[in-house]
C-alpha cells in the first residue's frame, strides 16, 4: 500500500475516499462474527479496528460541523492531546466493547455517506484553503479529511486482509 498524496482538489479528495472506502467495504462483506473477533493489530480485533476508524471519521466530521458554526472543537477529544492518540484509541476500543460487529459496520457506512455529503456541502475555499477554521491550524480541511478517512480506511483494509490470509480465508466466510 503506497501512501496517497494529500488531495489538491475536491475531485481528488472524493476519488481517494471513495476508492479507499469501497475497497475496505468489499473486505467487510464476507467477515462473519467469528472473524470479527480475530486480532488484527496489536491487541485489537477486526471489530475494534473498525470502531476506531468509525470514531475518527465521525470526529473529523463533527469538528467541521462545529467549525461551520463558528465554534472551536476540542481536538482530538476532551482530555486528550494529539500525542496521546494511542490512549484515545484504547478508550474508543474499551467504550465499543459491548457493540456488535454488524452495527459498527453499519455505522461506518453511514458515516461514509455523511462524509461525502459534508464534502459536497463545503465550498472550495472551505475545503482547500488554509485558515478557514481556526481548529485546523495551517492545514486545509481536505488534508484533515484525507488523513482521518482515506488513510485510515487503507490501513484497516491492510490489517483485515492479513487476518483473512492468516485464517486461511477462501471466500466462504
Amino acid at each position: 500500500m503506497s501512501a496517497m498524496p494529500i488531495p489538491q482538489t475536491r475531485r481528488q479528495l472524493v476519488d481517494q475516499i471513495e476508492t479507499a472506502f469501497k475497497k475496505l467495504d468489499a473486505e467487510l462483506r464476507d467477515i462473519d462474527t467469528e472473524m470479527a473477533t480475530r486480532l488484527c493489530v496489536d491487541d485489537w480485533s477486526v471489530k475494534d479496528l473498525l470502531a476506531v476508524r468509525l470514531w475518527w471519521t465521525r470526529s473529523v466530521l463533527n469538528w467541521i460541523d462545529k467549525g461551520k458554526k463558528g465554534l472551536i472543537p476540542i481536538t482530538p477529544a476532551r482530555g486528550y492531546r494529539w500525542s496521546e492518540t494511542p490512549r484515545l484509541n484504547a478508550a474508543v476500543v474499551e467504550k465499543s466493547q459491548r457493540r456488535r460487529f454488524k452495527p459498527v459496520v453499519s455505522d461506518l457506512r453511514r458515516q461514509y455517506r455523511r462524509l461525502l455529503a459534508t464534502i459536497e456541502g463545503l465550498d472550495d475555499q472551505e475545503l482547500l484553503e488554509t485558515g478557514v477554521y481556526e481548529w485546523a491550524g495551517n492545514y486545509p480541511i481536505a488534508r484533515w479529511l484525507s488523513i482521518n478517512t482515506t488513510r485510515q480506511y487503507q490501513t484497516a483494509r491492510k490489517y483485515i486482509r492479513r487476518v483473512k490470509r492468516e485464517a486461511g480465508y477462501n471466500g466462504r466466510y
